[in-house]
């Protein structure tokens, strides 16, 4: 008896170290945890043996990704149906969005927006509406299944996309300046401000924007091969500014 249970402990040894040498050997694009699978296919053992715990302290119950308030339609799936690869080429002017914060704060889990949503460079148009930073962003994968961005792949986009987006050179920009449009930011979503956590929080309720608009796509997020990240290149999107009577820290 005690043989047979030393040979089923080895087996079992055998078979993980097989199954972590093989995850290890597999394609960047292949490993878990970029995205984390919901339903009953995993659970919280899975998930952790994946890394794919959500982080703890994240606002995910906050509310609803995008809730529209007035004009309401426009900026959901904005982006969806134009083609992706010339956006991110340069090529692709309109439409523009300039975000302006109207109820906004550090500790604010949803912020109220308004986008004005430009379709030339006279036309425009406002929608107003509700984004929270904290909420799920979900795709289908090609199994037809829900899954979501983990916390880290959420982070990289808000700090390494984000922070180091440019407007190309050639193009007009307004400098440091931020208006509502219809030229963005030399820099669009890497706001500068002395309260603590602010900026932070701005970029995370754009990324929620830039998701349900279709602005911004998994495949923005995901690295290939090499495990690094194609650069984004679109400034279509960019935050204008905040209202100072809509500033909930004080």
């Amino acid at each position: 008896m005690k043989k047979n249970t030393m040979g089923v402990a080895a087996g079992l040894a055998a078979t993980l170290f097989v199954t972590a040498t093989a995850l290890a050997q597999a394609p960047a694009e292949t490993k878990p945890g970029f995205f984390r699978q919901l339903g009953k296919s995993l659970k919280d053992a899975g998930q952790q043996s994946l890394g794919a715990k959500p982080a703890p302290g994240t606002a995910s119950a906050a509310g609803p990704l995008y809730t529209p308030i007035s004009d309401a339609g426009r900026i959901n799936g904005l982006f969806k149906n134009e083609n992706h690869q010339s956006a991110q080429q340069g090529r692709l002017d309109w439409p523009r969005v300039a975000l302006t914060y109207k109820e906004w704060g550090a500790s604010l889990a949803c912020w109220t927006v308004e986008a004005r949503i430009w379709t030339s460079a006279t036309a425009s148009t406002l929608e107003t509406f509700q984004a929270c930073a904290d909420v799920s962003l979900t795709i289908k994968d090609d199994l037809g299944e829900k899954a979501e961005l983990n916390s880290n792949a959420r982070a990289k986009a808000t700090t390494d996309l984000m922070v180091g987006l440019r407007v190309r050179p050639g193009k007009p920009n307004t400098g440091d300046d931020r208006t509502t449009g219809p030229t963005p930011p030399r820099e669009p979503f890497n706001v500068r401000t002395n309260r603590e956590g602010v900026a932070w929080q701005a970029r995370k309720v754009a990324l929620s924007v830039a998701w349900v608009s279709g602005f911004l796509r998994a495949d923005d997020l995901y690295p290939g091969p090499s495990g690094m990240l194609t650069p984004f290149r679109d400034t279509r999107m960019w935050i204008a500014g905040f209202d100072p009577g809509g500033n909930r820290d004080k």
